[in-house]
């Protein structure tokens, strides 16, 4: 089978070398004009990176999973360095990942990659079931048509999939967007001078707000204060002498942060829950085209677990290939195993994220859950199957131990105080 992979990041590059190791040839179209290691080369080593996807979180038992199936691009995501945390998940820079895997890309056998190359359109074939477009390829900015007998869509959150498929004559596909997004205000920081420590990974929760400190072990740390997109009485978090006065009052609560910070507050607006599903009534709403990772659903990035999620959606594409050399079986089966495993998990995070909401909303002075981000995966058992439920029972037990566990933050009014205040700390 030829497979055609739209996104050469973590997702797509790890199911692009599961399914060569399965004997398809893969070709990966990668929108990016260079490769991630010329980039990540030519870039300076203290360069702040974006907060919106700076960090992958890589828990101890996908890990394994990625080394059983995968050990040479174990192998290489190990050799980037990163940081482990206390409970064993593996911090990594995520441009330092891609770079690796994109090494590895380049040099597996079955696999082809086409850089700069961004997908408009797909291309249409025979159908094969009455009233189903069957996709058997796309249209790149080029004006090349790539054909391939399955298209892969891993292109990430912001995927144009449900657009190009109603181009096509597609049923629409069920898509849902999490009312109320999030809004990130992140400072970047580096060690003092003589200085190699940094904080760890931690995610803390207030009344309206919450506070992730964020590093890889590099000696570069992030920072963020997170609040409703819709809070717009904390807006003034984008100016750095309020982001650093309003900083200080939850510095008890997180483990302590303070370095040299770069110059400005990086604001990532309206970071949205998302979830997509392209199989309807029993039968995919196009034949020929499946979408994994961030392109079928997507959480807040600052939880870290996109990229678990993603690779298990992976081994269930690699397996559904196995079964069957159908591409409508595989969507079939895909969406089978993706709906009983992991969309559960999914469901969870925004049911979460709804009750926090309105938790705050309701009592906006009352001392908030406090709950750390490495509670949000789990001693994962072998098989990708069980290491989603595994993952949605850890799930469920962070979420009982932060109704439990409260730490008092200040109330609105002292935040709002603060953020009007006229004295500059930094």
């Amino acid at each position: 089978m030829h497979v055609v992979v739209c996104g050469a990041g973590p997702v797509g590059s790890l199911v692009a070398l599961l399914l060569a190791a399965e004997g398809h040839q893969v070709t990966v179209l990668d929108g990016r004009s260079e490769s991630p290691a010329v980039r990540g080369a030519a870039e300076r080593p203290d360069r702040p990176r974006a907060v919106n996807e700076p960090y992958l979180l890589l828990p101890p038992e996908v890990k394994r999973l990625v080394t059983q199936e995968l050990p040479a691009a174990a192998a290489a995501l190990a050799s980037v360095g990163g940081t482990v945390a206390e409970n064993g998940d593996l911090v990594l820079q995520r441009g330092a990942a891609v770079s690796a895997l994109s090494a590895e890309l380049h040099s597996t056998q079955g696999i082809s990659i086409q850089r700069g190359t961004a997908v408009t359109e797909l291309l249409t074939g025979t159908n094969r079931s009455p009233g189903t477009p069957h996709v058997r390829g796309v249209l790149t900015n080029s004006g090349e048509a790539v054909l391939g007998d399955l298209i892969v869509d891993a292109a990430g959150r912001h995927s144009a999939m449900v657009k190009m498929l109603g181009e096509i004559g597609a049923l629409r596909p069920l898509e849902e967007w999490q009312d109320s997004g999030s809004r990130l205000y992140t400072r970047h920081f580096r060690p003092e001078s003589g200085t190699n420590t940094w904080p760890r990974w931690s995610l803390r929760h207030f009344a309206g707000i919450r506070t992730a400190v964020i590093s890889d072990g590099s000696g570069m740390w992030s920072v963020a204060l997170e609040i409703d997109d819709a809070d717009t009485d904390l807006y003034p978090l984008a100016g750095p002498s309020a982001w650093h006065r309003a900083a200080r009052m939850y510095e008890a609560a997180p483990p302590r942060w303070e370095g040299i910070p770069w110059p400005g507050v990086w604001v990532t607006p309206r970071v949205e829950n998302c979830y997509r599903r392209f199989v309807l009534n029993g039968r995919p709403v196009a034949s020929g085209t499946v979408s994994i990772g961030d392109a079928w659903a997507a959480t807040d990035p600052i939880l870290g677990l996109g990229l678990s999620m993603g690779v298990l959606q992976a081994l269930f594409l690699r397996d559904a290939a196995r079964w069957s050399a159908d591409v409508e079986d595989i969507a079939i089966q895909v969406d089978r195993l993706t709906e009983t495993s992991l969309t559960p998990v999914y469901d969870r995070v925004t049911q979460w994220e709804d009750r926090r909401r309105v938790r705050d909303s309701a009592g906006p002075e009352q001392a908030s859950s406090t709950a750390d981000a490495a509670d949000l995966v789990d001693d994962l058992d072998a098989g990708p199957s069980i290491s989603a439920r595994n993952l949605l029972t850890r799930l469920a037990a962070a979420e009982t131990r932060g109704t439990v566990t409260t730490r008092t933050g200040p109330s609105r009014a002292e935040l709002l105080r603060t953020l009007t205040s006229a004295t500059a700390t930094v």
